[in-house]
């Protein structure tokens, strides 16, 4: 079946972010700035190697993609980074190495093989845009959630009234499992709803 134009730009792309960036919301999450940074970062990069892989795709041989692909992820990557630690040097230091690890995001390196090499700019640039702009929610609920219930701030700023209240373990590795397994959860519960939504209207067509 024939996916329409808002379900190939989606393609599950909730559910899989989760397991694709999982490594890198639970690095990234414990706090909204680093959360923000990370997020943008990601956005960032996918809309640049996905412009410059579209436009290039039909020029380079098959057997170098790969490394056109990495080559160009990872010169965009470090030119944020740059950008980043000249202007916003305190998230680049909540990131410290996660940041450069972006250059071999499975997030990333997903839409330049599924999408950029198959289709023109705007269809390649639509995707990133839907792809960094989930992963940035889902950067910044976690980070919430772990932040204002975990540290009891908010942006690094004590929030008074929770100090007495706050749930430590939430900012620590275990909260990270804890928090993404939740938010997978519900994204999970939503998406398939979505699609048995879908289908019954499918169906009622056909009927």
């Amino acid at each position: 079946m024939k996916m329409n134009k808002t379900a190939y730009l989606l393609r599950g792309t909730p559910s899989a972010l989760l397991v694709l960036g999982a490594g890198f919301v639970m690095a990234s999450s414990a706090d909204l700035r680093a959360a923000l940074a990370m997020g943008g970062a990601v956005l960032l990069a996918l809309l640049l190697s996905s412009v410059v892989v579209s436009a290039l795709h039909k020029v380079i041989p098959a057997y170098a993609k790969m490394p056109a692909y990495l080559l160009s992820i990872t010169g965009f990557v470090s030119l944020i980074s740059m950008v980043m630690q000249a202007w916003f040097p305190v998230s680049t230091g909540l990131l410290g190495v996660h940041l450069a690890t972006l250059s071999v995001s499975a997030v990333i390196y997903r839409d330049a093989e599924e999408v950029a090499d198959h289709n023109g700019e705007a269809t390649s640039i639509k995707t990133a845009l839907v792809t960094g702009v989930f992963f940035l929610v889902i950067m910044v609920l976690c980070s919430v959630i772990r932040e204002v219930l975990g540290n009891a701030s908010i942006m690094g700023k004590p929030i008074a009234f929770l100090q007495d209240y706050k749930i430590s373990a939430l900012a620590g590795a275990f909260g990270g499992y804890l928090v993404l397994a939740v938010v997978m959860a519900a994204i999970n519960k939503v998406t398939s709803l979505h699609h048995h939504l879908e289908e019954s209207k499918e169906k009622e067509v056909k009927c």
